[in-house]
């Protein structure tokens, strides 16, 4: 299993009467959301040994399907759109050429994981 792209982050939990409407048409009492102003940004000396695979962004393309392509794991999608400056799937653009980088373990320990 992946490393949680949870594990260094805030996690800041919903559940006053502003979010009620929200909440109740969801059916759950809170919502959390995470905070990632903890991720640290990455240099250029940070990733020395990382290769850029360039992936052509197609409308069924998902970060969890790339980073299962990419990486054998679903779970490390966070990775692409942390390195990529995508906080959603929508930011993608069809045609947008996206940076995937390899191997996997160097971009964790550039991000400190």
């Amino acid at each position: 299993m992946g490393i949680s792209r949870y594990e260094k982050n805030l996690v800041v939990r919903t559940s006053t009467i502003e979010y009620s409407d929200i909440l109740d048409r969801r059916g759950v009492s809170y919502i959390d959301h995470v905070s990632f102003e903890k991720f640290q940004t990455l240099r250029v000396r940070d990733i020395i040994g990382i290769e850029i695979i360039n992936h052509t962004w197609v409308p069924s393309d998902r970060f969890f399907k790339l980073a299962a392509q990419y990486y054998n794991d679903p779970t490390y999608w966070w990775i692409i759109a942390y390195y990529n400056n995508l906080p959603l799937e929508t930011d993608a653009k069809v045609g947008q050429v996206l940076e995937i980088p390899v191997p996997l373990e160097y971009i964790l320990s550039a991000l400190g994981y």
